[in-house]
Parts: C-alpha cells; structure tokens; sequence
C-alpha cells in the first residue's frame, strides 16, 4: 500500500421490523432476496443517474465460485450464490464535490451470498470501496424494551481505500448516504411484504 493512501472503516446498521404495521411477518429470505435486486439496489443511491451491466473481463473464471473467487480476489469467507458469480457494472453518478466532477463513472463488482450482498466500487482518482450487506437476526440492545427485540437488521460494513487528501471526503459521503439509502431499501421491504399479502 502506497505511504499516501489513507484507509478507514464503518459500520453502519437500522433495524428492520418484525412484521408490517397491519401484522404480516417480514422474513430474511425476502430482505436478503431484495438486496440481489441489484437495479433496485443501484438505484438507491442518492446521486445515481444510470447503470449497465458489464460482459466479464474473463468469462472462463467468473463461471463458478471457486474461480471467482481467485479471479476477483474476493475476501476470504465470501461464498457467491447464482451465476454468474460475480455481476459487473459501469454506474454513473451525479456527485457534486470540489474534486470531481460533476458526473462520476464507477465500474462495480456485485456478489451475491447467502445472507446479503457484497459490492466493490472502483471510481475515479484510485477510490476504492468494499462494502458488505448483510440481513441478520437482531437483539435489543442495552436499555431497549423487551418487545423492541427481535426483528432482523441490516448491516453495511464498508472499507474504504483512496488517497489521504480525498479519505475526508469520501468518508463524509458514506456518512451523510447511509440513512437515506437504508431507509429506502427497509421502506421497500415493509411494501413488497404488505403487496405479496395482499396478492396471496
């Protein structure tokens, strides 16, 4: 690692109620299954204009796990469901910052697992995030009533590598998103559940 590239770490989780308010269960399976709805999922982000997916850069090791794995050099514990194991993208965004411009192309590797998602962003000026989604079982924490425990949540756990001079920026970017883009992403989970009911 170059002595001017800077990295940090977040965490960033919201709670995800145990049923609707008219009392329908929501389960993992369709919290995890909405977050492999990558068009969905991409469109969360605040400042997104568009995205297209991407044909591999080596068809031959992106047909399993296990060479995905090594072709991507996923972290070690990742286990990729579906294939292609690794879904590739180019995204453009508006971001308005002093130094980008105004529109930013990413190019995007998304992995589906078992329990959510994982995405690694490479944008411009050598900015690179990893961050992994993920829906599990939550506990009432310290001071929280009985009947607040339960429920699942979710988790976004984000590395962050770039240079020293942008980690600020880019840092204030994962903080000021986050909220919006889970509360986007629990508001369609609690209405997808209440519309499957309905369609039952």
């Amino acid at each position: 690692m170059s002595f001017f590239t800077g990295t940090t770490k977040m965490v960033n989780t919201s709670p995800i109620p145990g049923s609707t308010a008219d009392g329908h269960k929501i389960t993992k399976e369709a919290a995890v299954q909405l977050l492999h709805d990558h068009d969905f999922f991409l469109k969360c982000e605040p400042h997104y204009v568009s995205h297209r997916a991407l044909a591999p850069q080596q068809p031959d090791a992106n047909v399993d796990a296990s060479s995905a794995k090594q072709a991507y050099q996923l972290p070690p514990g990742l286990e990729p469901v579906g294939s292609p194991a690794v879904k590739l993208y180019e995204v453009v965004d508006h971001v308005p910052n002093p130094v980008w411009s105004s529109s930013v192309v990413s190019k995007e590797e998304f992995v589906d697992f078992k329990d959510g998602l994982w995405v690694r962003i490479r944008s411009p000026l050598a900015v690179v995030m990893e961050t992994k989604w993920t829906i599990r079982e939550r506990k009432g924490g310290e001071g929280e009533k009985e009947e607040e425990e339960g429920g699942l949540e979710l988790v976004e756990d984000v590395d962050i590598s770039c240079s020293k001079l942008l980690l600020g920026i880019v840092k204030a970017q994962v903080d000021n998103n986050w909220k919006g883009i889970h509360g986007k992403i629990v508001g369609r989970l609690v209405e997808g559940t209440k519309k499957a009911k309905v369609e039952e």
